[in-house]
């Protein structure tokens, strides 16, 4: 179920805080642990962001917007990677894991905020042609499109 969330709504600080960068992954991490009821930054960043208060449940936030900035101009879009999807997954087998994906909708003035299980990512994944090479340390990757997502 997709969250929708009026930005004119949100307490002013993090208004702000979303005017003034692209990068929001902050703002998306708080709004995800307030509309999920979760808490808590990682041990481990590299592959899962929050958590549920009682139960082993891991989040992983990803955010974008509706464009992505001037060094990189393009329609914006969720940068996945393959070995957080990995951890994401083994840990589902529980049933203990989500991504949480964060879209802010300039156009609408609103953020809309939904989560996937990593084995449904994943899968999205494979029907787009699966994992690309980053030039990143963190390993390969694939950048979803924000309308694929919401």
């Amino acid at each position: 179920m997709t969250e929708v969330l009026d930005i004119r709504s949100l307490p002013r600080t993090r208004q702000e805080r979303l005017q003034r960068s692209k990068s929001f992954g902050d703002v998306a991490e708080e709004i995800v642990a307030e509309v999920y009821g979760l808490e808590g930054l990682s041990l481990d960043p590299d592959w899962w962001d929050l958590r549920h208060p009682s139960r082993a449940t891991k989040y992983q936030v990803k955010s974008t917007s509706t464009t992505v900035g001037n060094r990189y101009p393009g329609d914006g879009r969720f940068r996945v990677w393959e070995g957080q999807t990995r951890s994401l997954i083994a840990s589902d087998a529980q049933a203990t894991a989500w991504y949480a994906f964060v879209f802010l909708d300039e156009t609408d003035g609103v953020l809309r905020t939904t989560r996937m299980k990593p084995s449904t990512v994943n899968n999205l994944v494979q029907d787009r042609g699966g994992w690309n090479r980053s030039g990143h340390s963190m390993g390969k990757q694939h950048k979803i499109p924000w309308d694929e997502v919401f």
